[in-house]
């Protein structure tokens, strides 16, 4: 009897590792085929019971965001996408939108430019404004699910002058495009 109980939480304990369930939430981020050590964790958001983990690999220059959840006592990595690094005067290091048991949005930004005060973003809910510095990041959240593309953002100047809206430039690239150009 002692044997078969010992060999039952063996086995549930190696199907939920394999099934990619962890005891903290990070280590369920980083339970995954393209996490390597390379990739150095950016930022933590937090958003109701969804958990978000930005990771950076400077090699590649490229970004990855995992969604993770807690389902009774474990955590589980639920989506991860990734972005390249564009190296732009104004970078979305981070986003998905997604639909489980609840939809969501996550919208995340990294300004390389001094002039930059504030961005806003259209969701379903309204106009969303965050405040945003030099070399920091802004997250967006968003309780509903939208397309990144189609979120209308726009970073403005502390004259409250749009000087870089995100969309589709030239060569079909998603970026960050100056509004003069």
């Amino acid at each position: 009897m002692r044997k078969f109980l010992l060999l039952a939480i063996v086995t549930l304990s190696a199907l939920l590792l394999l099934g990619g369930y962890r005891l903290t939430a990070l280590s369920a981020a980083k339970a995954n085929f393209f996490m390597t050590p390379e990739y150095k964790n950016v930022e933590k958001i937090q958003e109701g019971h969804d958990i978000f983990y930005l990771f950076k690999r400077d090699k590649k220059e490229i970004y990855q965001t995992v969604l993770v959840q807690k389902n009774a006592f474990l955590y589980k990595r639920v989506y991860a996408t990734g972005i390249s690094s564009t190296n732009d005067s104004l970078e979305t290091i981070g986003g998905m939108s997604y639909r489980l048991n609840h939809e969501g949005t996550l919208f995340v930004v990294l300004s390389h430019d001094e002039n930059v005060s504030y961005i806003t973003i259209n969701s379903k809910q309204g106009i969303i404004k965050k405040s945003i510095e030099h070399s920091k990041l802004v997250s967006f959240y968003i309780p509903s699910a939208q397309q990144i593309d189609l979120l209308e953002a726009v970073a403005y100047d502390k004259h409250d002058r749009p000087i870089y809206y995100y969309g589709y430039d030239d060569a079909d690239n998603l970026r960050w495009n100056r509004v003069d150009e």
